[in-house]
């Protein structure tokens, strides 16, 4: 009799989530462009602005199936910058004396509000296109621009580029994976796992980005 063993897959922040949606049969190049255009309306339009766009996407991420932990772990970053913003108050106010109530001022408050819509947005966008459909998209956009202004028609930036649109997710990856491994170890999260690890992330990332130079310059030798 056959027994069937369920595997819990490890999810990474900003990781490629395969679906059918019509998020995800939109073309790449159209949501790169969207990423500035949107980036523009939420850093000059007033905060309404953002409000609106961040309920608009998190019932969009719901509508794609995007689970609570997957929303929360992509924007993590901005949590983090919230507790930190927090926590400097809060030393701010016990060097004073306790004189003063900690709180976070209306701008801060807006700045944080504006960032968590934009790396809601990130996130949308690199959960619903692969790698491939991200360089093709970016390569797409260049080969137009020059056309329009007359340029060589060989791409240059399109490389560059795609590179370092996926270094935020490759970086994540990496980082889950030396943590998972951390883990498995013994180890505990504390921050001499942090002190152990960011050497290794930092090692792994070079070594990943050498090896994406070295596959780049091959292929443009035999182009």
């Amino acid at each position: 009799m056959a027994v069937k063993i369920k595997t819990k897959q490890k999810y990474s922040a900003f990781s490629y989530k395969s679906g059918n949606s019509f998020v995800h049969r939109c073309p790449a190049w159209i949501k790169i462009l969207f990423i500035p255009l949107f980036s523009l309306c939420t850093f000059y339009l007033p905060p309404v602005f953002s409000v609106f766009l961040i309920i608009l996407q998190f019932s969009l991420a719901r509508y794609l199936k995007f689970s609570a932990k997957e929303m929360v772990a992509d924007l993590k970053p901005v949590l983090y910058y919230f507790f930190l913003l927090a926590f400097t108050k809060v030393l701010i106010w016990a060097g004073s004396g306790f004189s003063e109530h900690p709180s976070l001022d209306w701008q801060t408050c807006i700045m944080l509000l504006k960032l968590f819509c934009l790396m809601q947005l990130a996130s949308i966008v690199f959960k619903t296109s692969t790698s491939l459909e991200l360089r093709e998209g970016i390569s797409l956009i260049e080969s137009k621009c020059r056309k329009f202004l007359h340029l060589r028609e060989k791409n240059t930036l399109t490389d560059t580029i795609s590179l370092f649109v996926n270094f935020i997710p490759m970086v994540s990856k990496n980082w889950q994976q030396a943590e998972r491994a951390w883990k498995a170890r013994g180890g505990k999260k504390s921050l001499k796992m942090y002190f152990t690890l960011i050497p290794v992330l930092f090692s792994v990332g070079m070594k990943q980005a050498y090896n994406s130079a070295r596959a780049i310059c091959a292929r443009e030798i035999t182009s």
